[in-house]
């Protein structure tokens, strides 16, 4: 039998006038991408935050890999092989990529010496097909690259336990599909990932083992071949849920925003730098526009969303 790489038992956190986490049992092996799934307010984040020294359970015990431990502090956890994706990313928006990976790893200052981390990075960058430019400033990349750069910094660790907090919220449909392709190969590498989200479609195409929690307990364990949409959504909210909006079309009013033959100018003030030329946008009343983005955020051209002559009012 294959000895769990986590095992989380009875954990229990308390704060003034709520109870997060009630007796919540965890396991994850390695290979394996577990799911924790629960509205907003179900204790994922706490219990997540507890596995990385953020918080101390009252109550419960935590193993890895079958002996049990006391994480203190995300310092410690990182020492015990366990990584955190968080929602928010824990970057110094003003260091660069790499800096960012060598901060606190000792050295001047804290931070190692620049040479053999960026030849490191860029080796865990090639396996896992993380490409982002090492020397990028923080502060002018993409979220999605923001994001490759927390994924690195916790891979150029050693961590062998991955904890993703909501990584898909802020990524784009594609840069989702080549998440989940770095994800399986860290599945493959025999990494235990455990995957936080409320969206039910993700959950179902990347799960081995799903984990419900709702108002702070465990309201269900399953399997994607065991469960379907509609049974996750109960076990979310504790009732049959309808997850087909019929919604009655709207009278599309007057414009509200009009942008016409827009320039966006990069860091370096020159033509090439402009990660928008032409761009044009009309949006309506009681209209949801949609806009593409791609690693820069860019506008439609105008041939995409305004036609051939420009918009007049």
């Amino acid at each position: 039998m294959t000895t769990p790489m986590l095992q989380m038992t009875g954990i229990t956190k308390r704060f003034p006038g709520v109870v997060a986490n009630d007796g919540v049992d965890l396991t994850v092996l390695p290979g394996q991408v577990h799911t924790l799934l629960g509205e907003n307010g179900a204790g994922k984040s706490t219990l997540m935050k507890i596995l990385y020294g953020l918080y101390t359970p009252d109550e419960g015990t935590i193993e890895l890999n079958g002996v049990p431990v006391t994480i203190t502090s995300p310092a410690d956890a990182i020492r015990q092989g366990i990584g955190m994706i968080h929602q928010h990313f824990m970057l110094v928006p003003t260091l660069t990529v790499a800096e960012n990976v060598a901060l606190g790893l000792g050295g001047k200052w804290g931070m190692a010496k620049m040479g053999p981390v960026k030849k490191r990075l860029a080796e865990v960058s090639e396996r896992y097909g993380l490409h982002v430019d090492p020397d990028a400033l923080i502060w002018q990349l993409a979220v999605g690259e923001r994001q490759r750069a927390e994924i690195l910094k916790a891979l150029y660790r050693d961590a062998e336990l991955l904890v993703l907090d909501e990584p898909t919220a802020v990524l784009t449909p594609p840069e989702v599909d080549d998440l989940f392709v770095t994800l399986r190969q860290m599945q493959d590498d025999g990494k235990g990932l455990i995957f936080i989200s409320h969206k039910l479609h993700e959950v179902m195409e990347l799960s081995d083992e799903i984990t419900v929690l709702r108002n702070g307990r465990v309201s269900g364990r399953t399997r994607p071949s065991e469960a379907s949409r509609h049974k996750l959504a109960e076990l979310m909210v504790g009732r049959p849920v309808e997850l087909t909006r019929n919604v009655a079309p709207q009278k599309v009013g007057a414009a509200q925003l009009i942008i016409d033959d827009l320039d966006v100018v990069g860091d370096v003030a020159s033509w090439r730098s402009r990660t928008s030329r032409s761009a044009c946008m009309l949006v309506k009343s009681s209209e949801l526009r949609a806009c593409p983005a791609t690693d820069s955020v860019n506008l439609p051209r105008r041939s995409s969303v305004c036609g051939p002559s420009p918009v007049e009012v």
